[in-house]
């Protein structure tokens, strides 16, 4: 699983994937609508039986939100869990493992590389800011396939390297070319914090990937859809779809 933002519950529980098997989860990085149900999964999984600790890879600083979140905000209910309902045993959470860039996760039939994405650091952080805001995107290859993902990485030679080939790229792709161009903070954010319309096209393009699936979208009326497609279809020829939630696409 990659992230576990809004709606990720709901949507396995209507897939009706195992919640006590799906493992591990690669984490892009720390906002709310990435990890806002990470929390809500370690729970539901080990309520529906899952008994090893979760394997998360992630970014540095992922082990004090997920220390923060299981043993504080959401304490009580864990002690209500184990020390009231005794029925599931001790609670059993997470085993984080912190990556970087060039990091690689071996499944044995499935391999997991990472590399740091641009989300932002071109805007007027602070460098301590910085040395905390690491932001990743993956790669995986399995069974002479690859999946690249972009989590809100702009183009950046990290970002075209990552999805260099991929049968699959799933990449960013937040607002169309007009909403870009309506004014300047949408300018600024399509330059230094997510891809939008402008350039996802030629993400796929540099980067020569086989299929390329839009996703994280500011607004998805019929319109601003049919937009963003004809937006990236200047820069990108090959073959193309925008994501539904439940969407299965097959690499």
């Amino acid at each position: 699983m990659f992230d576990a933002g809004r709606g990720a519950i709901p949507r396995i529980a209507q897939k009706q994937l195992p919640f006590d098997s799906i493992d591990p989860l690669f984490v892009s990085h720390l906002p709310v609508d990435h990890i806002g149900e990470l929390s809500d999964y370690l729970i539901t999984s080990w309520l529906a039986g899952r008994r090893k600790p979760l394997r998360v890879f992630s970014p540095p600083g992922t082990a004090e939100v997920i220390d923060q979140l299981m043993g504080g905000v959401y304490q009580r209910d864990i002690a209500f869990r184990t020390e009231g309902e005794t029925a599931m045993g001790p609670f059993i959470g997470a085993q984080v493992t912190e990556i970087r860039t060039g990091e690689t996760v071996d499944g044995g039939k499935w391999r997991v590389t990472c590399d740091e994405m641009r989300h932002g650091h071109g805007l007027p952080f602070t460098e301590r800011f910085l040395s905390r805001w690491i932001c990743l995107g993956f790669r995986v290859e399995a069974e002479g396939k690859v999946f690249s993902f972009s989590g809100d990485g702009v183009m950046s030679d990290s970002l075209i390297r990552l999805g260099q080939g991929a049968d699959l790229h799933l990449q960013c792709c937040y607002l169309a070319r007009s909403d870009i161009e309506r004014n300047p903070q949408g300018k600024a954010l399509a330059e230094h914090t997510l891809a939008c319309s402008d350039t996802a096209g030629k993400i796929a393009r540099a980067a020569g990937v086989k299929k390329l699936v839009l996703t994280h979208f500011r607004a998805t009326t019929p319109e601003v859809l049919r937009e963003i497609e004809a937006d990236v279809r200047q820069d990108y020829a090959g073959s193309l779809a925008l994501a539904n939630d439940l969407d299965d696409f097959d690499v």
